[in-house]
């Protein structure tokens, strides 16, 4: 007979000896579940543009850091000289240093992008800010104006604008910077719009805050975080344009260094001294490819692996 005071030990009921349906996902020797890779460990794509933005910054700003060449300086009888030891991209037509002027030409190219963003960022959020959070009359005026600034191509705006206000750097970041201010416009509204009727700023309202203060303490910090991230992606493309206009001859005059004259100046001999607008011009296109590459990370496009 069977005793029924006493548990039968040939059947495991603790929950120590049940098998573990978890355990086929882990790996062998590892008593921790094995979950999805999510973030890549190296991203060398990321790494490299990285990479190369911390060397062109600091050249932007002390670009003796680089070089110790004069980027004026013409030497007659090394004019035209392929890459080399002496000169890592050669020299132009008039035996000047390629590599210094590519260097330096960075402190004028990139200063007037970070200065068009900048211009696009301020006047565009403080537009959007307005607009999202008094509405009405205003809001109306502001987007329509901002439909008419869409509408228009942003070079052919640029130039327009650079040709009213005249030739030179900052002139050339002003007039790209007012064709960024409607995309930032919109962007900024709509996070207002998205963070006006949230409980935090009502509660701001009902309590008396005057609107000033619920804008700058309340709707302003929770709303820029897209439109920064929108302002690195916008670099980029800045980069691009105001070389464009350096190229048709609006930026810098000569013999002022910049990336988009020192392509324009190039052109003439791609036959006999390729290297005078080759390099400059990948220069400009590996800026622009790290730029986006930085600002997708920022974006969160890369976090998941694919």
């Amino acid at each position: 007979m069977t005793d029924l005071g006493i548990p039968d030990t040939g059947t495991p009921e603790s929950g120590a000896d049940r098998p573990d349906p978890a355990a086929a996902d882990r790996p062998k020797g590892s008593g921790r579940p094995r979950r999805p890779a999510r973030f890549r460990p190296v991203r060398p794509g990321l790494l490299l543009s990285g990479l190369l933005i911390a060397v062109l910054l600091p050249a932007a700003f002390f670009p003796h850091l680089l070089t110790s060449r004069d980027p004026l300086a013409a030497v007659p009888h090394d004019k035209l000289l392929p890459p080399g030891s002496g000169h890592p991209f050669g020299t132009d037509q008039l035996g000047r240093d390629l590599f210094a002027r590519v260097v330096h030409g960075s402190l004028l190219t990139l200063q007037a992008s970070g200065l068009a963003v900048l211009v696009g960022l301020v006047v565009g959020s403080l537009a959007g800010l307005v607009a999202g959070y008094l509405g009405g009359i205003v809001d109306d005026a502001l987007m329509r104006l901002t439909d008419v600034l869409l509408s228009i191509p942003g070079l052919l705006l640029s130039l327009a604008l650079v040709t009213a206000l005249g030739f030179g750097t900052v002139k050339v970041a002003l007039a790209v910077g007012v064709t960024s201010v409607s995309t930032f416009t919109r962007i900024m509204r709509a996070e207002v719009l998205r963070i006006a009727g949230s409980g935090y700023v009502e509660a701001a309202r009902a309590s008396g805050t005057r609107a000033p203060a619920v804008l700058l303490r309340h709707v302003l910090p929770n709303a820029a975080g897209p439109v920064l991230v929108y302002a690195a992606i916008d670099f980029g493309a800045v980069v691009l344009q105001v070389s464009s206009l350096s190229f048709l001859g609006y930026g810098a005059q000569p013999p002022a260094p910049e990336w988009g004259s020192l392509v324009s100046d190039g052109r003439n001999y791609l036959a006999t001294a390729w290297w005078l607008s080759t390099l400059p011009g990948l220069v400009i296109a590996a800026t622009v490819l790290a730029a986006n590459r930085i600002a997708r990370a920022l974006d969160g496009a890369d976090t998941e692996e694919r």
